[in-house]
């Protein structure tokens, strides 16, 4: 189980996505693009779920 914060990142944005790690980053990547004009590389976006972990 994976999950994603906008806020975390430092979005004034309550957007939050929980589950698998591929739609997680799916769904995350897409928000980010569509509201925030930010295009996040998969990589990028497998790097800050490592990061969470640890």
């Amino acid at each position: 189980m994976a999950e994603l914060k906008a806020r975390t990142y430092g979005f004034d944005d309550d957007f939050v996505v929980t589950g698998e790690v591929e739609e997680v980053i799916e769904k995350f990547k897409v928000h980010m693009e569509k509201e925030h004009g930010i295009e996040y590389s998969i990589e990028a976006l497998n790097q800050f779920l490592l990061r969470m972990k640890n």
